[in-house]
């Protein structure tokens, strides 16, 4: 009796043996089966022999990682051919797979940095592109009507320009010729009060002393010449010479020319007197009065006459006749 419970303990062991093989067991069985040795497996593995002794006896510790173990498993079992399903379900009970840690990847950070460098490159274009419209628009811009109507040309004030410098030529040759006429007239009442002042002093030396020497005579011939510069002054109040400073009264009226200008609108204003000074110049605005004075003739040009009310020494003067939008000139006072 106790003889046959032992042989069925021992088919219970076996069966149980049978059942719980592992990758060790069934890979050494059939390398045995073939008749190789672990030397021969390795070569044929490019594997060491101490791998293999490893596997064989289901030492997986000293194997790296279990995905090697996994990889050198199923070429062993793979190179003996063994049944492969097996092999997998003693893999799964002997070599668990085990979830690695999710990493955290650094791309999604430099993704973020990328897509906020194009955001700020895209931001800068369009500022920048703004920027140039508004320099362009502000080239582009049309200049303001009334300044464009107003301020005549180069070409407009070239002639104006030449009619000044004519003028002012004139004006001298006039001042020049009544300098030149001026001393003629005083010369003759300064040379009268000398002869008679040599005449009475003839008339001294003859009544007063006859025997006097000739040294004498001399001396009052001498003192008779020094009072002929005394006496130039009185001179002054001769008849010739009123009428001379009575003609010459006509330039100082011709000083005295007096413009008026009032502005209705704005306009581009140039006067110049007969001498060349320029008494207005530039756009004056809308609602302005201005006065000037100067020597006539004075030359005018005016960018809008439209916009203003002219009047010269006190006379108003009609612009009716020059078109509007058109620069007028003139001169005044008018022939």
């Amino acid at each position: 009796m106790t003889d046959i419970n032992d042989d069925v303990s021992k088919d219970d062991d076996k069966h149980a043996t049978e059942h719980e093989e592992t990758l060790g067991t069934i890979l050494r069985h059939a390398r045995e089966n073939k008749g190789l040795s672990q030397q021969d497996v390795a070569a044929r593995l490019h594997l060491r022999a101490s791998i293999v002794a490893d596997i064989e006896n289901d030492e997986f510790c000293n194997i790296a990682s279990s995905t090697y173990v996994r990889g050198y498993v199923r070429n062993y079992a793979r190179f003996l051919e063994v049944d492969s399903q097996c092999i997998e379900a003693c893999l799964s009970r002997q070599v668990p797979v085990i979830t690695a840690p999710v990493m955290q990847s650094f791309s999604r950070k430099t993704t973020q940095k990328n897509r906020d460098n194009w955001l700020m490159i895209v931001t800068y274009l369009i500022v920048i592109v703004s920027l140039a419209l508004l320099v362009l628009w502000w080239l582009q811009k049309p200049a303001d009507v009334t300044g464009t109507f107003s301020k005549p040309t180069v070409e407009e004030l070239q002639p104006e320009s030449d009619l000044a410098a004519t003028t002012a030529d004139q004006q001298a040759t006039t001042v020049n010729a009544s300098d030149s006429n001026g001393p003629k007239a005083e010369d003759t009442p300064i040379e009268n009060p000398g002869m008679t002042v040599a005449s009475n002093d003839a008339g001294v030396q003859d009544n007063g002393v006859q025997a006097a020497p000739t040294g004498t005579s001399a001396t009052l011939t001498a003192e008779a010449d020094t009072p002929t510069d005394k006496l130039s002054p009185p001179a002054a109040q001769v008849t010739p010479t009123d009428a001379t400073n009575s003609d010459t009264t006509v330039p100082d009226t011709a000083l005295n020319a007096k413009l008026d200008i009032v502005l209705q609108g704005d306009c581009w204003i140039k006067a110049t007197d007969a001498d060349g000074n320029t008494l207005v110049d530039g756009l004056k605005s809308a609602g302005k009065s201005i006065a000037v004075s100067g020597k006539a003739p004075i030359s005018l040009v005016l960018g809008a006459p439209q916009s203003v009310s002219l009047s010269f020494n006190g006379m108003a003067v009609d612009l009716a006749r020059f078109p509007v939008g058109r620069v007028a000139r003139l001169t005044l006072p008018q022939a």
